[in-house]
Protein backbone atom coordinates (compact mmCIF):
# COMPACT_ATOMS: atom_id res chain seq x y z
CA UNK A 1 0.00 0.00 0.00
CA UNK A 2 1.47 3.41 -1.45
CA UNK A 3 1.59 5.78 1.42
CA UNK A 4 -1.55 7.86 1.52
CA UNK A 5 -0.84 9.82 4.64
CA UNK A 6 -2.10 13.59 4.61
CA UNK A 7 -1.39 16.17 6.64
CA UNK A 8 0.45 14.22 9.26
CA UNK A 9 1.57 17.56 10.89
CA UNK A 10 -1.74 18.23 11.43
CA UNK A 11 -3.06 14.91 12.32
CA UNK A 12 0.20 15.15 15.07
CA UNK A 13 -1.01 18.21 16.18
CA UNK A 14 -4.40 16.82 16.58
CA UNK A 15 -3.25 13.97 18.60
CA UNK A 16 -1.07 16.12 21.04
CA UNK A 17 -3.83 18.41 21.94
CA UNK A 18 -6.35 15.48 22.68
CA UNK A 19 -3.44 13.76 24.41
CA UNK A 20 -3.14 16.58 27.00
CA UNK A 21 -6.93 16.42 27.58
CA UNK A 22 -6.99 12.43 28.10
CA UNK A 23 -3.70 13.27 30.37
CA UNK A 24 -5.96 16.02 32.72
CA UNK A 25 -8.65 13.51 32.90
CA UNK A 26 -6.61 10.59 34.32
CA UNK A 27 -5.11 13.90 37.02
CA UNK A 28 -8.71 14.55 37.47
CA UNK A 29 -11.12 11.52 37.80
CA UNK A 30 -10.76 8.27 39.50
CA UNK A 31 -9.11 5.11 37.71
CA UNK A 32 -12.59 3.23 37.47
CA UNK A 33 -14.11 6.38 35.55
CA UNK A 34 -10.77 5.83 33.19
CA UNK A 35 -10.90 2.60 32.67
CA UNK A 36 -14.64 2.97 31.40
CA UNK A 37 -13.52 5.64 28.68
CA UNK A 38 -10.77 3.63 28.00
CA UNK A 39 -12.97 0.58 27.00
CA UNK A 40 -15.43 2.73 24.75
CA UNK A 41 -12.78 4.00 23.41
CA UNK A 42 -11.66 0.74 22.45
CA UNK A 43 -14.72 -0.96 21.59
CA UNK A 44 -15.49 2.19 19.19
CA UNK A 45 -12.33 3.19 17.59
CA UNK A 46 -9.87 0.60 18.43
CA UNK A 47 -12.24 -2.02 16.99
CA UNK A 48 -13.63 -0.02 13.91
CA UNK A 49 -9.52 0.58 12.95
CA UNK A 50 -9.53 -3.05 12.32
CA UNK A 51 -12.98 -4.19 11.45
CA UNK A 52 -12.43 -3.49 7.32
CA UNK A 53 -9.88 -5.99 7.02
CA UNK A 54 -11.90 -7.76 4.30
CA UNK A 55 -12.79 -4.75 2.52
CA UNK A 56 -8.88 -3.98 2.33
CA UNK A 57 -7.86 -7.37 1.22
CA UNK A 58 -10.32 -6.74 -1.89
CA UNK A 59 -7.90 -4.45 -2.74
CA UNK A 60 -4.98 -6.57 -2.69
CA UNK A 61 -4.08 -7.80 -6.25
CA UNK A 62 -3.15 -11.42 -5.24
CA UNK A 63 -6.86 -11.84 -3.53
CA UNK A 64 -8.88 -9.87 -6.36
CA UNK A 65 -10.41 -13.28 -7.88
CA UNK A 66 -10.80 -15.36 -4.63
CA UNK A 67 -14.22 -16.03 -3.73
CA UNK A 68 -14.97 -13.01 -1.12
CA UNK A 69 -16.87 -15.89 1.30
CA UNK A 70 -13.39 -18.16 0.69
CA UNK A 71 -11.79 -15.31 2.12
CA UNK A 72 -14.43 -14.17 5.19
CA UNK A 73 -14.00 -17.96 6.31
CA UNK A 74 -10.09 -18.46 6.35
CA UNK A 75 -10.01 -14.76 8.08
CA UNK A 76 -12.52 -16.08 10.95
CA UNK A 77 -10.99 -19.09 11.21
CA UNK A 78 -7.29 -17.47 11.56
CA UNK A 79 -8.90 -15.69 14.86
CA UNK A 80 -10.73 -19.01 16.21
CA UNK A 81 -7.06 -20.54 15.75
CA UNK A 82 -5.43 -17.76 17.94
CA UNK A 83 -8.45 -17.76 20.40
CA UNK A 84 -7.43 -21.53 20.94
CA UNK A 85 -3.61 -20.54 20.61
CA UNK A 86 -4.70 -18.18 23.60
CA UNK A 87 -6.36 -21.13 25.33
CA UNK A 88 -3.34 -24.09 24.83
CA UNK A 89 -0.47 -22.46 24.49
CA UNK A 90 -0.71 -18.92 26.43
CA UNK A 91 3.02 -18.26 26.92
CA UNK A 92 3.07 -18.54 23.17
CA UNK A 93 0.36 -16.63 22.25
CA UNK A 94 0.87 -14.01 24.21
CA UNK A 95 4.69 -13.30 23.08
CA UNK A 96 3.34 -13.31 19.50
CA UNK A 97 0.63 -10.76 20.43
CA UNK A 98 3.88 -8.26 21.52
CA UNK A 99 5.89 -9.04 18.91
CA UNK A 100 2.79 -8.85 16.21
CA UNK A 101 1.49 -5.66 17.73
CA UNK A 102 5.53 -3.94 18.50
CA UNK A 103 6.03 -4.10 14.85
CA UNK A 104 2.18 -2.84 13.69
CA UNK A 105 2.69 -0.28 15.92
CA UNK A 106 5.96 0.79 14.79
CA UNK A 107 4.99 0.83 11.20
CA UNK A 108 2.10 2.92 11.79
CA UNK A 109 3.95 5.69 12.92
CA UNK A 110 7.25 5.34 10.82
CA UNK A 111 5.86 4.19 7.34
CA UNK A 112 5.66 7.80 5.77
CA UNK A 113 9.17 9.02 7.10
CA UNK A 114 10.88 5.38 5.69
CA UNK A 115 9.52 4.42 2.48
CA UNK A 116 12.47 1.77 1.37
CA UNK A 117 10.75 -1.82 2.55
CA UNK A 118 13.94 -3.60 4.29
CA UNK A 119 15.29 -5.54 6.90
CA UNK A 120 16.60 -2.95 8.92
CA UNK A 121 13.38 -0.83 8.88
CA UNK A 122 11.10 -3.77 10.17
CA UNK A 123 13.73 -4.01 12.96
CA UNK A 124 13.50 -0.37 13.62
CA UNK A 125 9.41 -0.61 13.35
CA UNK A 126 9.68 -4.16 15.93
CA UNK A 127 11.86 -2.04 18.03
CA UNK A 128 10.11 1.30 18.46
CA UNK A 129 7.09 -0.84 19.26
CA UNK A 130 8.35 -2.58 21.36
CA UNK A 131 10.05 0.50 23.47
CA UNK A 132 6.46 2.09 23.91
CA UNK A 133 5.30 -1.47 25.17
CA UNK A 134 8.06 -1.35 27.63
CA UNK A 135 7.90 1.94 28.51
CA UNK A 136 3.99 1.53 29.47
CA UNK A 137 4.98 -1.66 31.36
CA UNK A 138 7.60 -0.27 33.46
CA UNK A 139 5.14 2.08 34.37
CA UNK A 140 2.37 -0.25 35.37
CA UNK A 141 4.76 -3.21 36.16
CA UNK A 142 2.63 -4.65 38.90
CA UNK A 143 -0.42 -4.61 37.39
CA UNK A 144 0.86 -6.23 33.98
CA UNK A 145 2.30 -8.74 35.63
CA UNK A 146 -1.01 -9.67 37.05
CA UNK A 147 -2.72 -9.98 33.85
CA UNK A 148 0.23 -11.84 32.24
CA UNK A 149 -0.06 -13.90 35.65
CA UNK A 150 -3.57 -14.69 34.84
CA UNK A 151 -3.00 -15.18 31.26
CA UNK A 152 0.24 -17.76 31.26
CA UNK A 153 0.86 -17.87 35.17
CA UNK A 154 4.23 -16.43 34.94
CA UNK A 155 5.32 -12.87 36.86
CA UNK A 156 8.50 -11.35 36.04
CA UNK A 157 10.30 -8.78 38.23
CA UNK A 158 10.33 -5.07 37.89
CA UNK A 159 13.96 -5.81 36.37
CA UNK A 160 12.66 -7.47 33.33
CA UNK A 161 10.35 -4.62 32.58
CA UNK A 162 13.41 -2.22 32.83
CA UNK A 163 15.85 -4.03 31.40
CA UNK A 164 13.70 -4.75 28.49
CA UNK A 165 13.38 -0.65 28.33
CA UNK A 166 16.82 0.38 27.83
CA UNK A 167 17.62 -3.17 25.30
CA UNK A 168 14.59 -1.63 23.20
CA UNK A 169 15.84 1.68 23.55
CA UNK A 170 19.56 0.84 22.08
CA UNK A 171 18.37 -0.56 19.07
CA UNK A 172 15.95 1.87 18.46
CA UNK A 173 18.87 4.72 18.61
CA UNK A 174 21.13 2.33 16.61
CA UNK A 175 18.69 1.23 14.06
CA UNK A 176 17.61 4.87 13.38
CA UNK A 177 21.25 6.15 12.68
CA UNK A 178 21.89 3.15 10.21
CA UNK A 179 19.10 4.15 8.24
CA UNK A 180 19.32 7.78 8.35
CA UNK A 181 23.05 7.91 8.49
CA UNK A 182 24.50 11.12 6.11
CA UNK A 183 20.77 12.38 6.39
CA UNK A 184 19.90 15.32 8.29
CA UNK A 185 16.95 14.73 10.67
CA UNK A 186 17.93 16.95 13.90
CA UNK A 187 14.27 18.31 13.59
CA UNK A 188 12.53 14.81 13.41
CA UNK A 189 14.42 13.49 15.70
CA UNK A 190 13.88 16.46 18.91
CA UNK A 191 9.76 15.57 17.87
CA UNK A 192 10.67 12.19 18.19
CA UNK A 193 11.85 12.99 21.67
CA UNK A 194 9.39 15.63 22.43
CA UNK A 195 6.52 12.82 21.85
CA UNK A 196 8.49 10.06 23.65
CA UNK A 197 8.49 12.40 26.76
CA UNK A 198 4.85 13.08 25.85
CA UNK A 199 4.24 9.24 26.16
CA UNK A 200 6.47 9.04 29.69
CA UNK A 201 4.17 11.62 31.23
CA UNK A 202 1.11 10.16 30.03
CA UNK A 203 1.98 6.76 30.95
CA UNK A 204 3.31 7.53 34.33
CA UNK A 205 0.36 9.45 35.28
CA UNK A 206 -2.63 6.98 33.98
CA UNK A 207 -4.12 4.24 34.68
CA UNK A 208 -2.76 1.01 32.51
CA UNK A 209 -5.72 0.46 30.44
CA UNK A 210 -5.96 4.51 29.96
CA UNK A 211 -2.78 4.77 29.01
CA UNK A 212 -2.82 1.90 26.84
CA UNK A 213 -6.20 3.86 25.27
CA UNK A 214 -4.69 6.99 25.28
CA UNK A 215 -1.62 5.49 23.17
CA UNK A 216 -3.68 2.71 20.98
CA UNK A 217 -6.69 5.41 19.76
CA UNK A 218 -4.75 9.06 19.32
CA UNK A 219 -1.59 7.53 18.08
CA UNK A 220 -2.55 4.05 15.96
CA UNK A 221 -6.03 3.69 15.45
CA UNK A 222 -7.37 7.45 14.23
CA UNK A 223 -4.15 7.64 11.91
CA UNK A 224 -4.54 3.90 10.72
CA UNK A 225 -8.64 5.24 9.89
CA UNK A 226 -7.01 7.98 8.06
CA UNK A 227 -4.78 5.83 5.91
CA UNK A 228 -7.23 3.46 5.49
CA UNK A 229 -10.65 5.72 4.26
CA UNK A 230 -8.11 7.26 1.91
CA UNK A 231 -7.01 3.93 0.78
CA UNK A 232 -10.48 2.75 -0.14
CA UNK A 233 -12.01 5.78 -0.89
CA UNK A 234 -9.23 8.36 -2.42
CA UNK A 235 -9.99 10.79 -0.21
CA UNK A 236 -10.89 11.91 3.79
CA UNK A 237 -14.30 13.49 3.63
CA UNK A 238 -17.82 12.71 5.13
CA UNK A 239 -18.69 11.02 2.45
CA UNK A 240 -15.61 8.57 2.68
CA UNK A 241 -16.30 8.17 6.47
CA UNK A 242 -19.75 7.19 6.21
CA UNK A 243 -18.67 4.72 3.47
CA UNK A 244 -15.70 2.96 5.55
CA UNK A 245 -18.25 2.68 8.94
CA UNK A 246 -20.83 1.15 6.28
CA UNK A 247 -18.48 -1.30 5.43
CA UNK A 248 -17.02 -1.84 8.79
CA UNK A 249 -20.15 -1.72 10.84
CA UNK A 250 -21.27 -5.60 10.64
CA UNK A 251 -17.88 -6.95 11.16
CA UNK A 252 -17.36 -4.57 14.09
CA UNK A 253 -20.57 -5.32 15.71
CA UNK A 254 -19.42 -9.37 15.49
CA UNK A 255 -16.40 -8.28 17.11
CA UNK A 256 -18.65 -6.68 20.32
CA UNK A 257 -21.08 -9.40 20.41
CA UNK A 258 -17.99 -11.72 20.44
CA UNK A 259 -16.32 -9.95 23.61
CA UNK A 260 -19.58 -10.01 25.07
CA UNK A 261 -20.10 -13.75 24.68
CA UNK A 262 -16.21 -14.76 25.38
CA UNK A 263 -16.59 -12.70 29.17
CA UNK A 264 -19.88 -14.09 30.03
CA UNK A 265 -19.03 -17.59 29.53
CA UNK A 266 -15.42 -17.34 30.49
CA UNK A 267 -16.12 -15.24 33.98
CA UNK A 268 -15.85 -18.24 35.81
CA UNK A 269 -12.69 -19.16 34.79
CA UNK A 270 -11.07 -15.69 33.84
CA UNK A 271 -10.96 -13.96 37.37
CA UNK A 272 -9.65 -10.66 35.48
CA UNK A 273 -11.69 -9.32 33.06
CA UNK A 274 -8.50 -6.88 31.46
CA UNK A 275 -6.22 -10.42 30.88
CA UNK A 276 -9.79 -11.19 28.90
CA UNK A 277 -9.74 -8.33 27.21
CA UNK A 278 -6.12 -7.70 26.06
CA UNK A 279 -6.29 -12.13 24.87
CA UNK A 280 -9.68 -11.04 22.48
CA UNK A 281 -7.71 -7.84 21.41
CA UNK A 282 -4.32 -10.19 20.51
CA UNK A 283 -6.80 -12.60 19.05
CA UNK A 284 -8.07 -10.45 16.32
CA UNK A 285 -5.01 -8.48 16.26
CA UNK A 286 -2.92 -10.91 14.20
CA UNK A 287 -4.31 -11.13 10.97
CA UNK A 288 -5.20 -7.23 10.56
CA UNK A 289 -1.58 -7.14 11.67
CA UNK A 290 -1.09 -9.06 8.44
CA UNK A 291 -3.49 -7.63 6.02
CA UNK A 292 -2.22 -3.93 6.35
CA UNK A 293 1.54 -5.23 6.23
CA UNK A 294 0.47 -6.90 2.97
CA UNK A 295 -1.27 -3.65 1.72
CA UNK A 296 2.41 -1.32 2.70
CA UNK A 297 3.87 -3.80 0.26
CA UNK A 298 1.53 -4.02 -2.29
Amino acid sequence: MKNYNINIPNIRNISIVATFLFLWMAIFFEESIENIFAYLLILTFGLIHGANDIKLIEKVEVFKKANFFIVLVYYILFILFNCLLFYFIPSVALILFVLFSAYHFGEQHWLSNMKEPSIIRSLFFLSYGLFIFFLLFKAHSAEVNEVISTITGVVFSTQFYASGLIFSASLVVLLFVVINFKKNVFREIVKELFLLFVFFIVFNSASLLWSFAIYFILWHSIPSLVDQIIFLYGNFSKSSIKKYIKASFFYWLMAVIGLVLALFFLKDTMEESLALFFSFLAAITFPHVLVINKLNHS
